[in-house]
């Protein structure tokens, strides 16, 4: 029974090692992640300006598309998956997504936040109903996030 078992588990192991290395080649294959992004760019609905532009978001699909793959490598609580945002950086999705503006002229003359000074850990309490500090606040209306659409 012993032996069994240790076979089973090679031979996952083994697959699992396999999986991983094509996976890898898999997106160092120029030509497969440029299928990729042009089936992306289909499904999705995306056409560049010109050239230039193409290649410059194939590239960030190429980092997008690795850590995603990097994410589903080492975790088995979700998934990840490349959205209609995989073309765009981090920095590009904070921009034109969250409403974020950074201030002009840095932080000049603004005072830093609370900085825990004097705060006794033995004072804190084991937990906290935030609802009754007024901390979180009603549901509101998500438009598309999380609606299904038939």
């Amino acid at each position: 029974m012993a032996s069994y078992s240790q076979g089973l588990l090679f031979t996952i192991l083994a697959c699992a090692c396999v999986l991983s290395t094509l996976a890898a080649r898999d997106l160092a294959d120029d030509r497969s992640i440029v299928a990729r992004h042009e089936q992306w760019m289909a499904k999705y609905g995306r056409v560049y300006s010109d050239v230039a532009e193409k290649a410059q978001r194939l590239e960030v699909f190429k980092t997008n598309v690795a850590f995603i793959e990097s994410v589903n490598a080492g975790n088995d609580k979700f998934w990840l998956e490349a959205n209609q945002f995989a073309d765009i950086t981090e920095n590009e999705f904070r921009a034109t997504h969250t409403g974020y503006k950074a201030p002009v002229g840095g932080n000049k003359g603004r005072k830093t936040g609370f900085r825990y000074a004097n705060v006794s850990l033995d004072a804190l309490p084991t937990s906290v109903d935030w609802r009754t500090k007024g901390a979180v606040t009603p549901i509101k209306d998500q438009g598309q996030c999380g609606k299904l659409i038939f």
